[in-house]
């Protein structure tokens, strides 16, 4: 049974991804300009008509686009991303540089926001009418209304220029020779930012949720029937954790579309910084391979979710949607 959800959750992720680069390609190539001088950005200018067709003819440019997706397409399946204009390297190999940092990034973003939003909506939400459950309510919606990038620049003005306990950017010694302590320093400021602005929002849906489990008539029946509180409350937030994992699995690509503001504005040197800069310089190649790699880090994310969500929902291994 497993394996044929797992099959099931596969085959979804490959027909997202191919969307997702279906829809990428063509709307990069529909973009206006002339593909083989944004390759060379301010200096487009300077090349020769004999330039522009052999840079035309090194990237298959002269093919109709149909044939230039399906290229593309058959080289990204052996792992081929092409090769950056900009640097003249392999996209894979910047990617890999970038990718530990995103990866920890979003790892410690997450660990705190889950946490943090189980403890503060279980509290608030078993709590109905108290000042737990009016504060968290207000909570969220302060924070989830705060724009990510003016809260980072609060934090920048606080604590790097005023106080100057924080490094304003980037995201460590370039050479690494900054140790643990170093790589911590830089994090503390992007984490943040994704944690404050997303913490509340999440805990508020949880906090819904057990309020509604703790209304249905199970509960009531439970609480006559003299069952502890502390075995309903176990039932009560087990039920009400599937609703909020399943809103956890939706927020997914909006949080990476809100870390690649993160990263930019503190200079993270992670993907999304990385596919920012690759869309200021016109570099479709890196750009292209960018969007793809945080399409598979998606994937994998919803998928570990929906396997929790499997683990913890009766209904879903009977064959049931989530």
């Amino acid at each position: 049974m497993i394996s044929k959800w797992v099959g099931k959750r596969m085959v979804m992720g490959i027909v997202v991804l191919f969307i997702v680069s279906f829809l990428s390609f063509f709307i990069m190539q529909a973009a206006p300009g002339d593909p083989a001088a944004a390759f060379y950005g301010g200096n487009a200018q300077t090349l020769t008509a004999a330039e522009k067709e052999r840079i035309t003819r090194a990237y298959a440019l002269d093919r109709p686009v149909a044939q230039q997706y399906i290229a593309w397409l058959g080289e990204t399946v052996k792992g081929n991303l092409g090769t950056s204009s900009k640097e003249g390297r392999p996209v894979s190999e910047i990617i890999m540089e970038r990718l530990p940092n995103t990866l920890l990034l979003f790892s410690v973003t997450m660990f705190f926001i889950i946490i943090g939003s189980i403890w503060l909506g279980t509290v608030a939400g078993m709590r109905e009418g108290s000042i737990w459950d009016k504060g968290l309510s207000t909570f969220s919606i302060a924070t989830s209304s705060i724009p990510a990038f003016w809260l980072g620049i609060l934090f920048i003005y606080f604590f790097a220029v005023s106080l100057g306990i924080l490094p304003s950017s980037g995201s460590g010694d370039v050479e690494g020779n900054g140790g643990v302590i170093d790589k911590i320093s830089h994090l503390i400021m992007p984490a943040s930012v994704l944690i404050v602005t997303h913490v509340g929002i999440y805990a508020r849906f949880l906090q819904e949720s057990i309020k509604i489990e703790n209304s249905q008539y199970y509960v009531k029946v439970a609480r006559a029937n003299g069952v502890t509180e502390s075995s309903i409350r176990k039932g009560v937030v087990r039920n009400a954790s599937i609703p909020y994992l399943n809103y956890i699995a939706m927020t997914i690509p909006s949080f990476f579309g809100g870390s690649i503001i993160v990263e930019s504005l503190f200079a993270w040197s992670g993907i999304g910084q990385l596919t920012v800069k690759a869309v200021t310089t016109k570099d479709f190649p890196l750009l292209m391979g960018s969007i793809m790699v945080t399409g598979i880090l998606v994937v994998i994310t919803l998928f570990i979710v929906d396997l929790i969500m499997y683990a913890m929902d009766p209904k879903m291994r009977k064959g049931g949607a989530r």
